[in-house]
């Protein structure tokens, strides 16, 4: 059996059997097409993961509290020897 008579032979088998021709090349169209937009799909979610972490670390504030002490004031009685305790009340600001 020569190279052109394998060669007519597909050709004959092709053209009897379009549609299963047609249905097997449309299969692996989509084959590959599936397996390009799985791995798209999973280099956007990477992108995405990074961009949401991103803007995480952009939006989130640190607030700083402070507080402030009023400041005592601890004198001892030279007559009784007793210490008395006076809270002085901050200076309003405004």
């Amino acid at each position: 059996m020569s190279w052109a008579q394998c060669m007519s032979n597909v050709g004959v088998l092709i053209m009897n059997n379009k549609l299963v021709t047609f249905l097997s090349v449309a299969l692996f169209a989509f084959v590959i097409t599936t397996i390009a937009l799985s791995e798209s799909n999973n280099t956007n979610a990477a992108d995405l993961d990074e961009c949401r972490a991103k803007l995480l670390s952009a939006t989130t504030t640190t607030v700083a509290t402070t507080t402030t002490l009023a400041p005592t004031t601890t004198v001892v009685n030279t007559t009784t020897l007793e210490p008395t305790t006076t809270t002085v009340a901050p200076a309003a600001s405004g």
